[in-house]
């Protein structure tokens, strides 16, 4: 499955610093269906304050 650059940039950083990373849920779907995904879902085991030290130039709001 070929994955945007920048999907593929979080994937490798998070799979860099040692953490699990994947695309899940409709994108996958979208793919294996030949179609172009909307939006991309990443799910990785890092916690929000590891993600938040991997990409600091981007912000986090935790509202639950």
């Amino acid at each position: 499955m070929k994955l945007p650059q920048e999907v593929q940039l979080i994937l490798t950083t998070l799979q860099d610093a040692g953490f699990e990373a994947y695309v899940v849920g409709g994108c996958v779907r979208d793919l294996m269906l030949g179609n172009e995904p909307q939006d991309w879902d990443v799910t990785t085991n890092a916690t929000p304050e590891k993600i938040q030290e991997l990409f600091p130039q981007h912000v986090y709001e935790n509202t639950f």
